[in-house]
């Protein structure tokens, strides 16, 4: 007759519980005794700890890793993001060598923005004006309407959807903060209305290029949060959400960098100075 320890090790799970009431009231329980739950082909299977044991291996696992793939993935698509203002500032480049001026941000009497002005040096493609982290509901050939020989703004058709463009060109510099100043042009482009004769910024006026900013993540227009202008404005701030609270930045000599969002915005006289084509602060204009 075969033992009790041979036996329990060998029956199902199920059944164990009730054989072990048997043998204990009939005192052939010894301890050790089937300690290993066995399939009915004798193999060992899983206990109920082991499986909790496994599940929350699997979950700590899970919280330390994802954190970090995320941060991957939005590292990589902040250098998408760099490489087309990369591309950007090349074909500006060779705006400016073939005009020697920059585009206006808008000129109603070419029908131009700033960045369809540059789009033959882009070979037309408007995918390199597409940052990958911004999420417009309308493509951004679509995302302009002219009126009356206007450019405004496709609007939303709901609450929860943004609109505009991925990038925002520095038209005004540091008097994009204060409207009654917009005349001094101290950016790169006016807004030109229909009829309007304004010359364009000749690129000698620009006194230090590596430290002027030219084109940067799009910001929401203030008091219109869904609007993402094509026009930089400095008393807003870019979304969080683009870069994690950083914004990437072209400069007018061609290279792109990143930096946070209240560094792109701060009133300081290094950061003034970054906006305006003369390079000085402008401390008459209020921040």
């Amino acid at each position: 007759m075969a033992s009790p320890r041979r036996t329990v090790d060998f029956i199902p799970c199920r059944a164990r519980y009730h054989l072990v009431r048997v043998l204990i009231h009939n005192r052939r329980w010894s301890p050790g005794v089937g300690r290993a739950c066995r399939d009915r082909k004798g193999r060992r299977a899983f206990t109920l700890i082991e499986l909790l044991v496994v599940i929350a291996i699997i979950a700590i696992l899970a919280a330390l890793l994802l954190p970090s793939l995320s941060r991957a993935k939005t590292a990589a698509l902040s250098t998408r993001c760099k490489s087309n203002l990369h591309q950007v500032g090349l074909a500006l480049s060779m705006y400016r060598i073939d005009h020697r001026v920059f585009p206006h941000t808008v000129d109603a009497n070419t029908t131009n923005t700033w960045f369809t002005a540059i789009l033959p040096d882009l070979a037309r493609s408007t995918n390199i004006l597409k940052c990958p982290t911004f999420k417009g509901q309308w493509p951004m050939e679509e995302s302009i309407v002219w009126s009356f020989g206007n450019a405004y703004m496709r609007g939303p058709t709901g609450p929860d959807k943004v609109v505009g463009v991925s990038y925002g060109y520095n038209g005004f510099g540091i008097g994009s903060v204060n409207k009654t100043l917009w005349y001094e042009n101290l950016g790169l482009g006016f807004v030109v209305s229909p009829g309007q004769e304004v010359p364009q910024v000749a690129e000698d006026r620009v006194a230090a290029p590596s430290d002027l900013i030219a084109v940067a993540d799009s910001m929401p227009q203030p008091g219109y949060l869904q609007y993402f202008s094509f026009l930089l404005s400095i008393s807003s701030v870019p979304t969080k959400d683009r870069h994690n609270g950083g914004a990437n930045v072209l400069f007018a000599d061609g290279h792109a960098a990143s930096e946070r969002n209240p560094r792109l915005v701060e009133d300081t006289e290094a950061n003034r100075r970054r906006w305006n084509v003369d390079h000085q602060p402008h401390p008459e204009v209020s921040f």
